[in-house]
């Protein structure tokens, strides 16, 4: 019997998602998230090559993140932030309020006027909208559905809930023939609930959907990167920057916000370099 090497048992390991599944373990997923966020080829080769040798049979996913990124932030702060974005989303709660004000600015960096925590009557009862946009007479209207937990899904229950709103507020403040009601989340959405919103109109923005569209791929090309995902800041600091209703890298370009959190001038230093990296397009 050929005995397999080394490399191919590690290849067979299965790691644990979130969720409790079982994936095997895959060299090559691994290395497309390093490029993905800038890092270079010998970088993801290193990287690579250390986990190798740290997978193990049911490994957290969790963990495994967390090594790569502590290698990454060893090299270069701004690829540790970037390759954070899907938790530094999660990190904006545990209220919905900065999510809302990151799908804001999203739709505002398209030339859109947008307004936050809007009330409208509908044929039969009220409705508080977290994102309104327009734009040439053109109107959005935004449900965000926040998830502090990363194995969270919206489903098509609220897929169904979101439409039923749309439907009230027809022919009053939504034009049907001219105006889009969106469902946002910042996790992803069941199978069902993409068929269903799909199938009715309803637009569906997620972390990867829709493909090449979702949040993960809209935010770096906009530069619109949560402040959680900065490394060169503390958790306490990010809280109070949040409690403030600040949310976004870009609002601390300037250093004031940084400074009245008491940080001296070589640590605001340090926090705007990596503000300014991230800008860098990968």
């Amino acid at each position: 019997m050929t005995q397999r090497s080394s490399h191919s048992k590690k290849s067979q390991l299965s790691i644990e998602k979130v969720s409790g599944e079982a994936e095997v373990f895959s060299e090559y997923k691994l290395g497309e998230s390093l490029r993905q966020v800038g890092a270079s080829p010998e970088l993801v080769d290193r990287v690579v090559d250390c986990l190798r040798g740290e997978v193990y049979e049911g490994m957290p996913t969790s963990r495994l993140y967390q090594r790569a990124f502590q290698l990454l932030r060893k090299e270069k702060h701004a690829l540790a932030a970037r390759y954070s974005l899907k938790r530094a989303i999660q990190n904006l709660g545990p209220t919905g309020f900065p999510f809302e004000r990151l799908i804001g600015a999203l739709l505002e960096s398209r030339g859109y006027r947008i307004k936050i925590d809007q009330t409208f009557k509908g044929k039969h009862v009220s409705h508080e909208v977290d994102v309104v946009a327009e734009i040439k007479g053109h109107k959005v209207f935004v449900e965000c559905k926040y998830h502090n937990r990363p194995g969270n899904k919206s489903d098509v229950k609220v897929a169904l809930y979101v439409h039923a709103r749309s439907l009230d507020l027809q022919g009053l403040v939504m034009d049907p023939e001219t105006d889009q009601f969106w469902l946002a989340t910042n996790t992803k959405f069941t199978g069902d609930a993409i068929k269903y919103g799909t199938g009715v109109g309803l637009q569906l923005l997620a972390w990867d959907y829709p493909p090449k569209q979702g949040l993960k791929d809209l935010i770096p090309l906009s530069g619109l990167h949560p402040l959680t995902c900065l490394t060169t800041l503390k958790k306490e600091l990010k809280r109070k920057l949040l409690d403030k209703k600040i949310v976004l890298c870009r609002e601390l370009s300037n250093g004031h916000h940084l400074s009245s959190l008491g940080l001296n001038q070589p640590q605001i230093r340090k926090v705007l370099n990596e503000i300014n990296e991230l800008r860098v397009s990968v």
